[in-house]
């Protein structure tokens, strides 16, 4: 590819990149973002806003650009000037003169162009990796929202759970509709419920303001700014292996290794061309003193290298393997991504169906035993210790059912990664634009 025209690519993918950050970090210079109630994608939205990891590869993106233009460069020539008594030694004239002016080009013969494709399979290189740590980016703030979800969830049911034991301890004092006595022992029960539900919300409040405290900190949110986060929902579509392992086969992670390992070849060919001296033409502008008297003497000279060792093969030969240790760690990286895509694919197939049958044969009737146990007491019917086995029973229920929600969520996320998929809604998003290299060094903090 013609130099001029890749640079107007490369333009055009740095543009591309910069989108990632520019009119959303305008956003946050200004003011923080006003959400309702937080959900995954605008978590990875605001998460691409500050990122620096995004910003960085960004930055290298600017680094790649560079080394496609010094790819390109000729040496700059050089110039030579020569002052000497010798003429006025010759001449009787005595003093020092400029007798000697030599200017010198290397020309590369076939090294540039070599240079420019290593360069520019570097870009691309640079380019996928930026998608990468996107993705990367995606699958760690899942992880961070997800632990909030779960622990906002794991609050609110503590507090369901200390309403209602303190209204088992009210209703058991002003009930009128039943006349019961209850014996010490059951009043103490009664007492060891409500201290528990109340020790279970402190908990697990303490618990839920750590999540949430990281989840501001990492999207560089205030806590006023986080009011509510979305319901931890169970997964209900499990995507098909096939799907994820086609695109996989497009994982911008393989993509950019793919342009490593063509960069590692090229660099072979530069290496090969690269060992010996460029020849160089010099042009030379000499004065002397002749039988005539002082006179110009002008001449063209070509310089080229001499190769007397075997430099030139052990250079190639060093190229050779490192682009052969780039192949292997495409292969490395082929065989980690599908064992672990069919891993995390079998852990969430198996969690989601789990979470479904538990909640179908133990939540759902742990749910309706509390409910009659509530009434059975309530009306003298049932004791105490019918009505701590309940409650103990369905709490540890609803706990366990959330623990399996949040497990299926982390494991989509991991799922994600390694097919290399993005949330539906962000991609889209993120549509490329056309923007002025110059707003690359004012977001980036450049000059």
């Amino acid at each position: 590819m013609p130099i001029k025209q890749y640079t107007k690519e490369v333009r055009n993918i740095f543009s591309s990149a910069l989108f990632l950050l520019t009119p959303l970090v305008s956003n946050q210079l200004l003011a923080q973002p006003n959400i309702q109630e937080w959900n995954l994608r605008s978590s990875v939205q605001q998460a691409v806003t500050v990122s620096p990891e995004l910003k960085k590869s960004i930055a290298e993106l600017g680094v790649r650009q560079a080394d496609i233009k010094m790819s390109s460069l000729w040496q700059d020539p050089e110039v030579e000037f020569r002052v000497d008594n010798k003429m006025g030694q010759d001449d009787g004239r005595d003093g020092y003169d400029l007798t000697d002016i030599t200017i010198s080009q290397p020309i590369p013969i076939s090294r540039i162009k070599y240079q420019e494709d290593a360069a520019s399979a570097s870009m691309e290189a640079a380019r996928f990796s930026l998608q990468f740590e996107l993705l990367k980016l995606q699958n760690r703030v899942s992880k961070v929202f997800h632990k909030l979800q779960f622990e906002s969830a794991k609050l609110s049911l503590a507090e369901k759970q200390l309403t209602l034991a303190r209204g088992l301890k009210s209703q058991n004092k002003s009930n009128s509709h039943v006349v019961r006595y209850l014996t010490p022992l059951e009043e103490m029960r009664l007492n060891i419920i409500h201290e528990e539900a109340n020790q279970t919300a402190g908990n697990s409040e303490g618990h839920y303001k750590e999540a949430l405290s990281y989840f501001v900190k990492f999207l560089d949110l205030e806590h006023d700014h986080v009011t509510t986060v979305s319901k931890l929902l169970p997964v209900e579509d499990i995507p098909d292996l096939a799907m994820l392992t086609e695109l996989q086969n497009k994982h911008v992670q393989l993509s950019s290794q793919h342009q490593e390992v063509l960069a590692a070849n090229h660099g072979i060919d530069v290496a090969r061309n690269s060992q010996m001296i460029d020849p160089s033409i010099s042009f030379s502008w000499q004065k002397d003193t002749l039988s005539t008297g002082r006179e110009d003497i002008y001449a063209v000279m070509f310089n080229i290298q001499i190769p007397f060792n075997d430099r030139e093969n052990i250079a190639t030969n060093k190229a050779t393997y490192k682009a052969s240790q780039q192949k292997i760690e495409l292969q490395l990286l082929k065989r980690e991504l599908k064992i672990n895509l069919d891993r995390s694919h079998a852990h969430l197939k198996h969690i989601v169906e789990q979470a479904e049958q538990y909640k179908k044969k133990v939540l759902k009737p742990a749910e309706k035993m509390l409910e009659l146990t509530k009434m059975g007491f309530s009306s003298g019917e049932l004791n105490i210790l019918s009505l701590v086995d309940a409650n103990n029973t369905y709490f540890e229920a609803r706990l366990t059912y959330l623990e399996l929600l949040y497990q299926a969520r982390m494991e989509l996320a991991e799922v994600q990664l390694y097919a290399g998929q993005m949330i539906k809604g962000v991609q889209q998003n993120l549509t490329l634009e056309n923007l002025s290299l110059n707003d690359v060094n004012t977001h980036l903090g450049g000059k």
